[in-house]
């Protein structure tokens, strides 16, 4: 124990003296207690201070919250009272044009009805017309027709007389022929005569010619002087050519007779056939004409018939305009009904354009003034008993002061004003343990300094709604000690 060096350096300092060491225990205590003394003083009058500056500047801040709210509830009910204005005048706009609308529609509407009436007036006048010239066709049909019939049987008789004077040329033209062709057949069998004459004295004359000139070539044979077989071969050649040429003579002869006798047959019977041809062409002839007759009598009576017929149609068609021109009227009398109901229709459905008479709403009363906060100042600091030396315990007070401010501060801490409409910059950080939200914000009269905590607004929904109060002011504050989410800066 001699040899320790801490009590070696004990004794150096403060001796072996048991009581002189508790007298410099004692001061050095006391002057320990003086400087926490004055440290405590020092911090409660810091606290008092720093107490009177936040009552200030809560007593500014409740000034410009309750400034700003009054103005945001008069701005609100200003411009509900705007609103109301322009609604009204709006609606008074709307009946105002609605009206002009409803008087512009029924002026149509008539313009409408007095243009339809004059169409269907036009258009019945139309028919009326129409009808008349229908009926004027029918007369003018009529009077054509009986025109023509007369024209068309004038026209027949003419035919019929044509027919007759043509019969009487054709049968005169028919016994000219026949004479004609009794001349012509008389000529015709003469020149067959003459013809054959003729043939006949040629061939006497060239037969007496051919006789003279066999004898010529006898003779001159002869005088020849052939003899024997070869003067008798050309004697009997000469002789049997001179044979051969008169019978080639009265063959041609007879052949000219034939033909004579052929011809003159022809000729009878060609005289023949032109009688049969001529007596044909007569009967011919009044078959056409008799056929002509009954064409012309048909005729006649087709022209009556179609007369009577074409009467007929006109009384029908006459009949059929003056039902037409019935209908027209009770058309035109429907139609003059159908376009004032539809004018009526038109004028209802005009009445769809006006609104009702609007009226204003009564005014909103002006919002009341929000009463100031009662504020309460921080209890003034009384100065602690000093220290005594001797004394081995001195209250402190001023920690026990200290710690009172602190309790306040915490328990003023737990309820904060918490409702959205007083916040701004507003950022979701993260939920509680418990499921609430996080925020992190800044006061709108505080932009520096950020804070964080949660929302009134998203409490009065929960199990936690209990938590959420009213202040004086209107809004809402939360008491934080209900909550496991702390209010604190950041």
């Amino acid at each position: 124990m001699a040899n320790n060096p801490v009590k070696k350096l004990w004794n150096s300092m403060f001796g072996d003296d048991p009581r002189e060491l508790q007298q410099i225990a004692l001061e050095q205590q006391w002057e320990m207690n003086n400087e926490m003394y004055a440290y405590n003083w020092g911090i409660t009058q810091d606290n008092y201070a720093f107490a009177l500056e936040s009552l200030a500047l809560q007593k500014l801040n409740d000034a410009v919250l309750r400034a700003y709210r009054e103005q945001a509830e008069f701005n609100a009910w200003q411009n509900r009272e705007n609103l109301r204005l322009y609604e009204y005048s709006k609606e008074v706009e709307a009946y105002n044009k609605g009206v002009e609308s409803y008087e512009e529609q029924i002026e149509f509407n008539t313009h409408a009805e007095l243009i339809a009436l004059v169409d269907a007036d036009r258009a019945y006048q139309d028919k009326l017309i129409a009808f008349g010239f229908q009926n004027q066709d029918l007369l003018m049909k009529v009077d054509e027709a009986f025109e023509q019939g007369n024209l068309d049987k004038e026209g027949l008789q003419k035919k019929l007389t044509q027919a007759t004077n043509l019969k009487e040329l054709q049968e005169e033209q028919l016994t000219v022929n026949k004479e004609w062709d009794k001349a012509q057949a008389a000529l015709d069998s003469a020149g067959l005569r003459e013809g054959l004459a003729a043939t006949k004295a040629e061939m006497a004359f060239k037969s007496e010619q051919a006789r003279i000139e066999n004898i010529q070539a006898l003779g001159q044979q002869k005088n020849l002087g052939q003899s024997g077989r070869s003067a008798q071969k050309a004697l009997s050649a000469l002789l049997a050519n001179h044979g051969q040429s008169q019978a080639a003579m009265a063959d041609s002869i007879s052949r000219s007779e034939s033909k004579y006798m052929l011809d003159k047959r022809r000729v009878a019977e060609t005289l023949a056939y032109k009688n049969k041809l001529s007596k044909i062409k007569g009967d011919e002839i009044t078959d056409i004409f008799n056929a002509t007759k009954d064409d012309i009598t048909a005729a006649e009576k087709g022209i009556d018939l179609k007369f009577e017929q074409l009467q007929d149609r006109t009384e029908f068609g006459q009949e059929q305009i003056q039902a037409s021109i019935e209908s027209a009227g009770e058309q035109y009398l429907s139609d003059k009904n159908r376009i004032e109901i539809d004018k009526h229709q038109a004028d209802i459905q005009a009445t769809k354009l006006l609104t009702s008479v609007p009226t204003i709403q009564p005014a909103e009363s002006l919002p009341l003034q929000i009463p100031e906060t009662q504020f309460q100042d921080p209890q003034k600091p009384t100065p602690p008993p000093e220290p005594v030396l001797g004394a081995n315990t001195i209250p402190s007070q001023g920690l026990v002061q200290k710690a009172s401010q602190v309790m306040s501060i915490a328990a003023a801490a737990s309820v904060a004003f918490s409702d959205i409409q007083l916040k701004e910059n507003i950022t979701l950080v993260g939920k509680s343990g418990k499921g609430l939200p996080i925020y992190e914000f800044n006061y709108k009269n505080d932009k520096n300094q950020r804070y964080q905590g949660v929302m009134a607004q998203d409490l009065l929904t929960t199990d936690y709604a209990n938590a959420v109060s009213t202040g004086s002011d209107g809004f809402y504050q939360v008491d934080y000690s209900q909550l496991d989410v702390t209010f604190k800066k950041i």
